[in-house]
């Protein structure tokens, strides 16, 4: 009896395994997964779809997320207070003139400045890239609810391929060689 129950188990466990081991091979790992981590980015395991938002551009107009479809988009919430944000901030900058002219953008939200704080920031500091406002920082709860900076890569189809909380280093050789193939590709 003893013996036929432990057949029983390795059989369903064998079983479990054949069930299992095709359903993992079938969603290979993204070219880009090893790339991004070792630049400190977590890659999330399939690209994912968040809804859309809108948020207000320094002149005062509007802006939505989906307008940067069909580039490589390099989401960036932060804010002028921050120690790490403004480190990262002139890497971003050559990060952005270095990709000019590819399939890539910089959006870079800043969460709960106000407009003038935001302009007087990027005048005193020499930055072109583009920047948004959402001065309520409603978008914190859903896109930077563990700190700033935090940052999103977006493919192509404006889906979520990987992100990082805290700063890098964005105009590192590394970083501009991914992001160069992400948005050649």
């Amino acid at each position: 009896m003893r013996i036929r129950k432990t057949i029983a188990i390795f059989a369903a466990l064998l079983l479990g395994a054949a069930i299992l081991l095709p359903v993992a091979a079938s969603t290979p790992r993204q070219w880009y997964a090893d790339k991004l981590e070792k630049l400190g980015f977590f890659v999330f395991d399939e690209p994912y779809v968040m809804k859309d938002f809108s948020v207000e551009t320094l002149s005062g107009g509007k802006a939505s997320r989906s307008v940067a479809k069909g580039n490589v988009v390099l989401l960036n919430f932060w804010a002028s207070w921050c120690p790490p944000c403004k480190e990262e901030m002139p890497g971003i900058e050559k990060l952005s003139k270095a990709m000019k002219g590819k399939k890539f953008e910089v959006m870079a939200v800043n969460l709960g400045d106000s407009r003038t704080t935001v302009q007087n920031f990027l005048k005193e500091n020499g930055y072109s890239f583009p920047v948004y406002l959402d001065q309520k920082g409603t978008l914190s709860d859903a896109y930077a609810s563990n700190g700033i900076p935090t940052t999103y890569i977006l493919d192509k189809s404006g889906r979520f391929i990987a992100g990082i909380i805290g700063g890098i280093r964005y105009d590192s050789p590394e970083v501009l060689a991914v992001m160069a193939e992400l948005a050649a590709k």
